[in-house]
């Protein structure tokens, strides 16, 4: 029933939009012209020549970051005598201060800084292996070092990797006995925030026992690399890798421990430093001899490496990055105020102490990629003042005076409910993950059914412009004013804000490009062009963006997989390998992105729109004889861009596994797909979809824009003047885009200067937490009588707090917070409105068991 007209219903795009065939007609030079090469290895640091020497801190200290610099404990002199001096090593300067001693001589033990607590974790004393957990915090208005006895070690271990994690110390390996040496392979975890906690006993590491491995951990995953291991008693450096998780990785059921890519060589003693959201780096390491293991057969005898090795964590990939001017044997990299300071051990010069510079791995944009992005934008602006003179009502500024294209605006409102969220969002979710994401979008097909034949019918005959006019008519004024201030809020320093900055940052950081530019360039001239244009401007504006997203999205699925050595076979080998095809998690667990997670999930975001004004009024400017058409064009284009922004995800992660040179180290989980264009697409065709990204951001800003002066007018101006012309409300209605124009694009600034690990999951939290009960509204008004306005409201309230209860205090998977959110407020509204209602109202055309023929509108 969606496809019969398929045909027909596309051709206007065809006939009408010259830019698909352009866009056609550069797909295919683009996968003629371009290639793809392995980048130069550049050193992943660059290293200030002016080193600082720093005196005392000898091999075997444990080291860590405090407030006011690094703390130094401990350590072994060339006589094999432990030290037990305490000392602070200012930053920036490198100027060395006596904190204290410890209660004996250690070495070999393992570190964290948690609270500007440093927390020596075993080591050696004079007497072997020591199972004491200390942790040493300075008092610098006492002038006082205090040392805190914290729960013992289940065994003495000495070398152990050390690491923190959520708030948890967690320790692999270590020796736990003298000549003849033994090394562990136990996991132990100690949660340092509950006083009375124990150490609890984890799932040991696979393969060897070993000490000195590098150990990090980042997004609830522990990395091991390396380290010594023993068989018998001869001393071996190991060359493996694993992963562990409690947690599984979103999109998936698996935990514990995970064989990882084998390192590049030895990486014993490396410093391990996670940089961006999805690299490793481990510098240096090598040393054993100096640490007081020569008597050990097989030990040798360097004084450590000056290898810089780079891993990244989600192709399970090594590149080389670079070598250090001196090798070093153990020591640490931080990041202090935008700046990065490598504190590297030498066995015979002592420690140097460098400023660093992570280095960037990217390509520019050329001049005529900007010239494409400038004449992509001077053609939105020009379709923007087109429209500007037809603009002579408020209605037809706000609805296109309800005669548009059914066509059009099934693609518009696809293009403003894609935005920047899925064109980069959701691609980087499955480079990361797998297809989970993707399988439930095929649950629009029957939905579809019941949007195109119950309530979209039911909404369109009511001739409404605010969509929140249904909230008034089915229970009272005060619930429409209340959803029409929240979406108006919502939609300023919300979704405008998210979809302004998603691109920006993730465009600036690949390329160079201001983000304050970015942000400013696509928040005026898009509110110039929406001022002026009104909703046929944002509708034809939209049509272009949503085929250039579209067609950007296959063009680069394309030509990622025309890059591979090895062609198609190779996408389909590596994803295989990787379980990437995996689509659909059958499981009851809540914490997982399960099948009926999932489709729940994807019912709830359909339903929604009866409540977002940006979606729901391309319905209303539709002929109602075109309902079924509208959602038809609109279902075919989720669909599809939902299957070609996943397929990116998955080209993606086969291009840069045979590329990975190609990565920033620096890059951040959403930054993969402006990455990719410009380091793989051509001279030109980077521009192009560059500006798709733009396009994206642009097509949500726009209705965004459109929706609030619609609603400031219609909920709040129309009624506070009810007198007022309709000239007076155009213009009201501009002067109101306008402004929430400015104001959407300075809240994009504000929210640069958050950290965001995934936008897509934030984006559906907000949604959950602002937008469910609202939702649940609508649904109690349209599909029972019985619901009544108490009722109503208290569904709204009440599923609030059920939101941010789940979100706060549980392990419910982000996924199915809207979902909740609707769930509650349909039970908690039900149940209310068994209350009385203090007087009857006429339900007629305002639910689906009193709807008007077809044809004749519900006058308001």
């Amino acid at each position: 029933m969606i496809f019969i007209h398929l045909k027909t219903w596309l051709r206007p795009v065809i006939r009408r939009l010259p830019l698909a065939v352009v866009l056609s007609v550069g797909c295919v030079l683009g996968a003629f012209t371009a290639h793809s090469s392995e980048s130069e290895v550049k050193p992943v640091f660059s290293l200030d020549p002016a080193f600082t020497l720093v005196p005392n801190i000898l091999p075997g200290a444990a080291i860590g970051e405090i407030a006011e610099g690094l703390m130094v404990a401990g350590g072994v002199y060339d006589d094999d005598t432990l030290s037990r001096r305490v000392f602070l090593v200012e930053l920036p300067g490198g100027n060395v201060r006596e904190l204290g001693e410890l209660d004996q001589g250690l070495r070999l033990a393992g570190s964290v800084v948690m609270d500007n607590r440093f927390i020596l974790v075993g080591g050696m004393t004079q007497d072997g292996p020591t199972d004491m957990v200390i942790s040493l915090e300075w008092d610098a208005d006492l002038q006082r070092l205090d040392q805190v006895a914290l729960p013992s070690l289940p065994l003495p271990l000495a070398g152990s990797g050390v690491s923190l994690m959520n708030g948890m110390i967690y320790v692999v390996g270590g020796l736990h006995g003298t000549l003849p040496l033994s090394a562990s392979s136990d996991l132990f975890r100690l949660n340092i925030a509950i006083p009375a906690s124990r150490w609890e006993s984890l799932e040991s590491l696979p393969g060897s026992g070993r000490m000195m491995p590098s150990l990090l951990s980042f997004f609830d995953q522990l990395f091991v690399f390396g380290g010594w291991g023993f068989e018998g008693e001869e001393l071996r450096p190991l060359e493996d890798a694993w992963a562990f998780r409690r947690i599984p990785l979103d999109g998936t059921v698996r935990t514990g421990w995970r064989k990882l890519a084998d390192p590049p060589g030895p990486v014993s003693g490396a410093i391990p430093y996670v940089s961006g959201q999805q690299h490793a780096i481990l510098i240096g390491g090598g040393v054993s001899k100096p640490l007081g293991f020569a008597e050990a057969p097989g030990a040798e005898t360097e004084s450590g490496s000056s290898v810089i090795r780079v891993y990244h964590t989600v192709t399970d990939k090594w590149v080389g990055g670079g070598e250090l001017p001196d090798p070093i044997a153990g020591g640490l990299i931080v990041k202090k105020d935008d700046q990065h300071f490598l504190l590297g051990i030498n066995i015979s010069d002592g420690a140097t102490l460098w400023n660093a510079t992570l280095n960037r791995t990217v390509k520019r944009l050329s001049v005529i990629d900007y010239a494409v992005m400038f004449v992509y934008l001077m053609l939105m602006a020009w379709i923007g003042f087109h429209f500007a003179r037809k603009q002579n009502t408020s209605d037809e500024y706000a609805l296109g005076n309800r005669k548009v294209k059914s066509w059009a605006a099934g693609v518009s409102m696809f293009a403003t409910l894609a935005s920047s969220i899925s064109f980069m969002a959701i691609p980087a979710l499955t480079f990361r993950t797998n297809l989970v994401w993707l399988f439930p979008t095929f649950f629009l097909i029957p939905i579809f059914f019941l949007l195109a034949y119950v309530i979209y019918p039911l909404l369109r005959r009511l001739a409404m412009t605010s969509t929140y006019e249904y909230l008034e008519r089915r229970y009272n004024p005060i619930l429409r004013l209340l959803a029409s201030m929240q979406s108006i809020f919502f939609q300023v320093f919300g979704r405008m804000a998210v979809v302004l900055l998603l691109p920006a940052l993730a465009i600036s950081a690949v390329t160079g490009i201001d983000v304050g530019m970015s942000v400013l360039i696509m928040g005026l001239l898009t509110t110039l062009y929406t001022t002026f244009g009104g909703f046929e401007a944002v509708i034809w504006t939209d049509v272009c963006q949503g085929l250039l997203m579209l067609g950007g999205a296959l063009l680069m699925v394309v030509m990622a997989i025309t890059a591979l050595p090895g062609g198609f076979g190779e996408f389909v080998e590596v994803n295989m390998a990787f379980n990437r095809f995996d689509s659909m998690i059958f499981s009851w667990d809540y914490t997982v992105p399960a099948i009926w997670i999932a489709l729940l999930f994807v019912l709830t975001q359909e339903l929604s729109k009866v409540a977002d004004q940006p979606a729901i009024q391309r319905l209303y400017s539709t002929p109602e004889n075109e309902i079924k058409r509208f959602t038809g064009v609109f279902t075919f284009f989720a669909i599809g861009i939902a299957v070609a922004v996943n397929l990116v995800g998955l080209a993606l992660f086969a291009y840069f596994h045979a590329f990975p040179a190609q990565l920033d180290p620096s890059m951040t989980n959403d930054q993969v797909i402006p990455l990719y264009i410009v380091q793989r697409l051509p001279v030109g065709v980077a521009g192009l979809i560059i500006a798709a990204l733009f396009a994206a951001s642009m097509s949500t800003l726009s209705s965004s824009m459109n929706s609030a002066a619609t609603l400031i007018t219609e909920d709040f101006f129309r009624r506070a003047v009810p007198s007022s012309s309709d000239r007076t409300r155009l213009i009201w209605m501009k002067s109101s885009a306008f402004v929430v124009g400015m104001i959407g694009t300075g809240s994009a600034f504000y929210m640069a200067q958050m950290e965001i690990e995934s936008m897509f999951q934030i984006w559906s939290k907000i949604l959950a937490l602002f937008g469910g009960g609202f939702v649940g509204m609508y649904l109690l008004g349209m599909f029972t009588v019985r619901a009544t306005s108490l009722g109503a409201a208290a569904g709204a309230l009440g599923s609030i707090a059920v939101v941010i209860y789940i979100q706060n205090w549980t392990h419910v998977h982000w996924m199915f917070y809207s979902s909740v959110a609707v769930i509650s407020c349909l039970l908690i509204g039900y149940g209310v409105s068994f209350i009385p209602a203090t007087r009857e109202r006429d339900l007629t055309g305002l639910t689906i068991h009193k709807l008007p023929p077809k044809g004749k509108s519900v006058p308001g």
